[in-house]
């Protein structure tokens, strides 16, 4: 920790606590909801939504940080989760402020995983903390959240957003100044020169040529490509895990701070298992051991839907969490492999945009099976589809698959 470089130890402290802010809030949204009287299709379109929006902004969002630099990006994205969590506190009052929150939420996460990444990937040795960080904050905040909502209630969770919020609006201002002169100098021309190139190109909404660069390096990084797709999939049910998972688990009798214990036990072994991800890819190569664990996720998916036991749902949930965890660590070293400084902002919007197209489909999809079948069967569903995904993206690229030329890669 201490050899890493000032600027990465900041943005690895802000990852902990912006994934610790939104884990102790987002699983309990869909639960918010149903106690207001939303029906399971609207809760599903509030989710979505919220996935929706970082599909959009991801791309350019990337571009951004790569022609203007980390620094003013990431203190914009810590205002954005300001704004969320004084939008959802109002929604206590004004429930339509719903939206409104998970608008700002949307925006603000495009910033910050697009942003934080692509600069953790140029400072050596801070990617395995980087990525261990966001999975600590996911395994404190959900019990905690999940604490609170059944002690004091959900105007209570969403001030503990708001309070984070203000930490990390520090540690972006920290960040900013705190890192080298030329780095901040920097980030102030690429403002100038983005402002002076057209109105369209304006950090606000900059303009559609940073979709067609994304499209160009998509279809010319067969590695880029592969890393997309298993977003896509990953994402899939990581959106679930906002949306049907909670109102499932609800359903069945477990209450808000169980299911947050779910929650983290899920992500405890999710974020134990990202430290062991290069003894496993020096070994049997990276695309393996992603092909490998997410049919493995999926495959818990399936039997998570098939019980109402909250032993073996734990169990399950545990299994599930070690087949999803090895995703973050090798798709980021995929990326970092195998694009070049100038363009692995954009890079990172892929993935990024990806992932959440997949959360997306994946609320919308199942959100309508559940209104239509019933939440379990929609969970069951989204694993078969799982885990069907990952062999065939296994198949189609298996040239690239040999573990002799993961290992060659890594030398």
């Amino acid at each position: 920790m201490f050899n890493i470089e000032r600027g990465a130890r900041t943005l690895i402290a802000f990852s902990l606590l912006s994934s610790f802010g939104v884990s102790a809030v987002f699983p309990y949204i869909p639960i918010f909801g149903k106690e207001i009287g939303m029906p399971v299709f609207l809760i599903g379109n509030l989710v979505l939504l919220y996935y929706l929006l970082q599909a959009v902004t991801r791309i350019p969002l990337g571009k951004i940080s790569d022609i203007v630099g980390h620094h003013a990006p990431i203190m914009i994205g810590s205002l954005l989760y300001f704004i969320s969590a004084g939008s959802f506190v109002a929604s206590i009052y004004f429930w339509p402020t719903l939206f409104l929150g998970e608008i700002a939420l949307g925006v603000a996460n495009s910033v910050i995983w697009v942003t934080v990444p692509s600069y953790i990937t140029e400072s050596e040795g801070a990617l395995p903390l980087y990525s261990f960080s966001i999975g600590l904050g996911w395994l404190l905040g959900s019990p905690v959240g999940g604490y609170i909502k059944d002690t004091f209630g959900m105007s209570a969770v969403f001030l503990t957003l708001l309070s984070v919020s203000v930490v990390l609006i520090y540690l972006s201002w920290e960040f900013y100044y705190g890192t080298n002169q030329e780095g901040r100098r920097e980030s102030v021309r690429g403002f100038i020169r983005m402002a002076r190139l057209s109105p369209t190109s304006l950090p606000v909404y900059p303009s559609l040529k940073s979709y067609v660069e994304g499209w160009r390096l998509l279809n010319t990084n067969r590695h880029l490509l592969f890393a997309g797709l298993f977003s896509f999939i990953v994402f899939m049910t990581f959106g679930l895990g906002s949306s049907i998972v909670p109102l499932y688990f609800s359903e069945v009798g477990i209450t808000s701070f169980l299911i947050g214990i779910l929650v983290s036990i899920r992500l405890a072994t999710s974020t134990s298992i990202r430290l062991t991800s290069k003894f496993f890819t020096r070994r049997f190569g990276d695309y393996r051991v992603l092909v490998t664990s997410t049919i493995v996720a999926g495959t818990f998916i399936i039997l998570v839907s098939r019980t109402q036991a909250f032993p073996l749902i734990a169990i399950f949930s545990a299994l599930w969490g070690l087949g999803s965890g090895m995703y973050l660590p090798i798709v980021f070293d995929i990326i970092g492999k195998h694009s070049t400084e100038e363009e692995r902002g954009i890079a990172m919007g892929i993935r990024g945009t990806l992932g959440t197209l997949g959360a997306a489909f994946g609320t919308w999809t199942f959100s309508s099976l559940a209104a239509s079948l019933s939440l379990d069967d929609a969970l069951f569903f989204a694993g078969v589809f799982t885990v069907a995904s990952s062999i065939v993206l296994g198949l189609v690229f298996r040239g690239e698959a040999g573990g002799k030329k993961a290992k060659q890669e890594e030398k």
